[in-house]
C-alpha cells in the first residue's frame, strides 16, 4: 500500500522529500546533484514510540518539482530563482546553501573557478588558466631578466666609458682601465638587450604581444636606417629621422609592458608602467624644445635630469616585470 503523506529519500544524501503521486517513475535532480528515479514509498507502520521525525531535513515538495528533469530524463529543467537561495555562478544549478562546491561542473562556489584548474596568476580569466599560457610567461618572464640585465649593463658600461673618458683627458691613466671596462660592459649587454624582447615574444597574444612585435619591428627598421645612413644610401633631408623609429619602437615597448601588467594583475607594475611612459613622453617633448630659442638650454638639463630618472625607473620596471612573469 502507499500514501500521498509518505516521504520518501534521495539514496545519496538521504534527504527526504514528501512522496507526490506524479512524481512516480520519473527521474529527479536532488540538492545533491545526484539524479534518481522515485519509487513509490511503503507505508510505514505507526510508531509505538511516537518518535518525532527530523523535520530540519524534510523539503516541502515544491523544491522537487521544479528539479524535475525533461521527459528523457537526461536533462534538469530550469530552476527558478523561487526554489532557492543559492545557485552556481558557472552553470546555473541550484546548491545548497552550505555548498563550497558545484557537483555538476565542478565550481568552486567561493572563487567562482572550476576544480580541476590551476589558477596562475589571481585575476586572470579562466582562459588563461593553463599550462600551456603557465609556460610562455615564464619564457616571457626570462626574456624581461635578460633584457633589464643588458640594459643595466649598458648603462652602466656607458656611464663607466664617459667618466673614464673624462678622468683619461686630465691625464690620469685609470681612466684608461675605466674606459675599456665600460667598453666590455657595453658590448656584453648589446646582445642580452636584443635577445631579451626576441624571447617576449613567447608572451599570450592579449598580453600585448602585437606592440611587442611593432616594436621590435621598429628597431629592427631604425638599424637598418642608420646603416643605410651611414653608407649614404638616404638623401641627407631625410637623416633627421633617424631617431623616430627608435623613440616609436620605444613607446611600443612601454605600451608592451602596461599590457603585460594588466594580464598579470599586477598593480604595482602597472603603475610603474604609467610613469614610465608619461617620463617617456616628457623627455620627447623636451627634446624637441631643445631647438626653441630661449628655452633649448632649459629643455636640455630637465631632458638630462629626466633622462637619468627614466633610466632607473625603465630597470626597476622591468625587472618587476621580469619576476611577477616568472612567479606565474
Amino acid at each position: 500500500m502507499h500514501d500521498d503523506d509518505q516521504m520518501f529519500a534521495c539514496p545519496y544524501c538521504d534527504r527526504r522529500f514528501r512522496y507526490k503521486p506524479e512524481l512516480e517513475g520519473k527521474r529527479v535532480r536532488c540538492k545533491c546533484g545526484e539524479k534518481f528515479a522515485v519509487e513509490a514509498p511503503l507505508i510505514e507502520e505507526p510508531d509505538p514510540y511516537h518518535l518525532e521525525a527530523d523535520t530540519d531535513e524534510v523539503d516541502d515538495g515544491p523544491d522537487l518539482m521544479a528539479l524535475l528533469g525533461t521527459s528523457d530524463g537526461n536533462a534538469p529543467a530550469p530552476v527558478s530563482a523561487t526554489t532557492s537561495g543559492k545557485f552556481c555562478p558557472s552553470c546555473g544549478s541550484a546548491v545548497v546553501d552550505t555548498a563550497a562546491l558545484c557537483i555538476q561542473c565542478g565550481t568552486n562556489l567561493q572563487s567562482g573557478k572550476k576544480a580541476g584548474k590551476t589558477s596562475i596568476v589571481p585575476g586572470w580569466a579562466s582562459s588563461h588558466e593553463n599550462t600551456s599560457s603557465a609556460v610562455r610567461v615564464k619564457i616571457t618572464g626570462a626574456g624581461l631578466a635578460i633584457h633589464g640585465l643588458g640594459y643595466l649593463a649598458l648603462v652602466l658600461g656607458l656611464g663607466l666609458a664617459g667618466i673614464g673618458a673624462g678622468m683619461a683627458a686630465s691625464g690620469n691613466s685609470t681612466g684608461d682601465i675605466m674606459v675599456m671596462i665600460g667598453g666590455l660592459a657595453t658590448l656584453g649587454g648589446l646582445p642580452l638587450l636584443v635577445i631579451g624582447p626576441f624571447l617576449g615574444l613567447a608572451a599570450p597574444a592579449d598580453a600585448g604581444r602585437g606592440l611587442l612585435i611593432a616594436s621590435i619591428a621598429c628597431y629592427l627598421g631604425g638599424t637598418a636606417f642608420l646603416i643605410a645612413i651611414s653608407m649614404g644610401a638616404v638623401p641627407q633631408f631625410l637623416e633627421a629621422l633617424i631617431n623616430g623609429p627608435f623613440l616609436i619602437g620605444a613607446g611600443c615597448f612601454l605600451g608592451f609592458l602596461q599590457k603585460l601588467s594588466v594580464y598579470l594583475d599586477d598593480d604595482s607594475l602597472y603603475e610603474r608602467t604609467e610613469f614610465l611612459l608619461k617620463t617617456f613622453f616628457m623627455i620627447v617633448i623636451l627634446t624637441f624644445l631643445m631647438f626653441v630659442p630661449l628655452l633649448g638650454c632649459l629643455a636640455v638639463l630637465a631632458a638630462l635630469v629626466a633622462q637619468i630618472v627614466f633610466a632607473f625607473a625603465y630597470a626597476w620596471t622591468v625587472c618587476q616585470a621580469a619576476l611577477s612573469a616568472l612567479k606565474t
